[in-house]
């Protein structure tokens, strides 16, 4: 989606971010194209925030930072860029968008890559034949050999790309029909291919990352993103102990919490994990009441009060989700904890809520219309 942005001032500061139905890609930077489901801040929300609540040269911090959508929009609009995750997966991938190749380099390196040498056939053995047709695997194989290990910018690039079309329901995508966003299991994938009659068929790798990096790299690498002065850092942490960070070392922090029935983080895909040369996440914590998702955001907001300086800000992104039966106003719970445990350290400085509006009617809706889309940001500053 993009944004149009329609700010109603308020003396309580209360504004209202009015969210149309166009493309992202006609918004924000065509690098922003790649697993735009996989984070809760869309480009051009991201970016509001960033100009909002913070000027040139101030380091703003994601500690859930899925692919790296904050910290493109932070580096563009000439800020730092602090990221964490989790998912040894999410860090190479966001560190991929970060120090982005240009085409020539991607085509380069794909020269270089011998796509037909013969490789053991043991290895395309299940559950890989759910998926993938034998001499779309062997090129797979060999294009993963070519840049394991590799520390340059362009193996990483077509690492990501790779990682964003190696399964999916178009043909621009490697797979059989399935999932773009979570791989099946194989039993499921066969299902689904005995369904529709489906054998998994060639598809030319070397061509199709090609054609997603024309895609990616559409709008070109903008200069801040190729000078190395300018400060990325993405690395493993948990959101309540980056130890990596400073005290008071941040300007803004952008935060989306885990939040049940609302919005979770992460690709859930244990074939990226495969291409990746990753392991799989570990299970995150299992959030099955109210009282310990509370005490979850009372530990982030913690760490975020020791890492932001005195006077700088937090912007969290809450909604209306459900967490077992019980539907539960994530808000209304955030600023709960403010109150009873961490009054000394943040005070709600105001609130933008989104509205959903349909350009071809010029309508609007509620935010609740989509649980698992619509949401309310809530400013915190710091004491």
């Amino acid at each position: 989606m993009s944004a149009v942005l329609k700010l109603v001032q308020a003396q309580q500061f209360h504004e209202q971010l009015e969210v149309g139905s166009e493309t992202t890609a006609r918004a924000s930077h065509s690098l922003q194209a790649a697993f735009q489901y996989a984070s809760p801040w869309q480009p051009t929300l991201a970016r509001y925030v960033i100009e909002r609540f913070s000027k040139k040269g101030a380091v703003v911090l994601d500690p859930l930072c899925a692919t790296g959508t904050v910290g493109v929009e932070s580096v563009l609009l000439n800020r730092s860029f602090i990221g964490c995750a989790q998912d040894h997966s999410l860090i190479k991938l966001a560190r991929a968008r970060l120090f982005p190749a240009d085409l020539a380099e991607v085509a380069l390196r794909l020269q270089f890559v011998n796509f037909k040498k013969p490789v053991d056939i043991r290895g395309y053995q299940d559950p890989f034949p759910h998926f993938f047709d034998a001499d779309t695997f062997r090129e797979l194989v060999n294009l993963k050999t070519s840049i394991r290990g590799s520390e340059d910018v362009a193996g990483g690039f077509i690492n990501l790309i790779v990682a964003s079309i190696l399964h999916g329901h178009t043909t621009s995508h490697l797979s059989a029909y399935t999932s773009p966003s979570a791989a099946l299991s194989p039993e499921a994938q066969t299902g689904l291919n005995r369904k529709r009659g489906e054998i998994p068929s060639y598809r030319a790798v070397a061509a199709r990352v090609l054609k997603k990096a024309a895609l990616l790299l559409r709008d070109g690498v903008p200069s801040v993103l190729q000078d190395p002065r300018n400060r990325r850092e993405v690395f493993h942490a948990e959101p309540h102990a980056i130890n990596q960070v400073s005290t008071g070392g941040v300007d803004l922090a952008l935060v989306a919490l885990n939040q049940p029935g609302m919005f979770q983080h992460g690709l859930q895909s244990w074939l990226r994990t495969w291409w990746l040369g990753v392991d799989l996440p570990a299970e995150n914590r299992e959030i099955v009441d109210i009282a310990t998702w509370r005490g979850y955001a009372n530990e982030v907001l913690v760490e975020m009060a020791r890492v932001i300086r005195p006077g700088g800000r937090v912007v969290l992104r809450t909604g209306q989700g459900r967490l077992g039966a019980k539907s539960v106003k994530y808000r209304a719970e955030v600023e709960q904890v403010i109150t009873d445990c961490l009054p000394k350290f943040w005070r709600v400085e105001g609130s933008i809520s989104e509205r959903y509006v349909d350009p071809s009617t010029n309508a609007s809706t509620r935010p609740e219309r989509s649980a698992s889309s619509a949401g309310e940001l809530l400013v915190l500053r710091r004491a």
